[in-house]
């Protein structure tokens, strides 16, 4: 993640949400604000991959903070609420997901800061064990272990799994950055493999539930250090 992180801002009141990027800027961070709720955030967050989400409770939009957040949580992005509201009503109903920080308006650039600390805590305790991708209409959570390897296919990636392949719309060198580096390597400039699954490996190629993937030579040393294979 290093010192900044990608956040999105979901604000309808344009002075406050400048003023909030503008803190969040302060620190390193790369922001990226929205001011209605009114789109498939699914789809944006999937696209734009943020690393924490800042929600509005109290949208003037269709859909409201608490809406998005059920987004955020299907796709374990951890996200803050912003509300001037401190009523139960209101609490009660942002709490049906589990956001990791409040902060209440008016707020401080020190509280915002202060939050940030404890959001960056909390989330460095995460480790992500899915993959957000779109399959077909649907956005869902991939995981990790599912994944047998990823094949670059000009701008798109192909995800191979046990059962099917996914195409997305999104390079193998981005893909790579989504990735845990201790489960994943790439053996060839088209190819990113599950070390988990790796069955044997040849003189130029890797077998993967019977099927051969490309071995660059520059690669198959370090891919035998890492594998434990002599």
């Amino acid at each position: 993640m290093g010192n900044g992180m990608r956040i999105v801002l979901v604000e309808d009141e344009t002075i406050i949400a400048e003023y909030l990027k503008t803190i969040l800027e302060l620190s390193g961070n790369e922001v990226k604000v929205l001011f209605n709720g009114d789109l498939d955030f699914s789809t944006y967050l999937i696209k734009n991959k943020p690393d924490l989400v800042f929600l509005d409770i109290n949208l003037e939009s269709a859909k409201t903070g608490v809406d998005l957040a059920k987004d955020c949580e299907q796709l374990s992005i951890p996200f803050i609420y912003l509300t001037s509201y401190s009523d139960p009503l209101t609490i009660s109903e942002a709490m049906k997901y589990d956001s990791i920080a409040y902060i209440l308006k008016p707020f401080t650039e020190e509280e915002v800061f202060k939050t940030l600390e404890i959001a960056k805590i909390k989330m460095a305790k995460i480790a992500p064990k899915y993959l957000l991708v779109k399959d077909g209409y649907e956005s869902i959570r991939l995981k990790f272990d599912q994944i047998l390897w990823l094949k670059a296919d000009n701008i798109y990636t192909e995800i191979k799994t046990d059962t099917k392949k996914i195409l997305q719309r999104v390079p193998l060198s981005e893909m790579m950055h989504s990735l845990p580096e201790d489960q994943f390597f790439r053996v060839h400039r088209s190819f990113i493999i599950n070390t988990n699954k790796v069955e044997r490996v040849g003189a130029d190629h890797i077998e993967i539930a019977g099927e051969h993937i490309p071995l660059s030579r520059s690669r198959k040393v370090e891919i035998l250090e890492k594998l434990s294979f002599s």
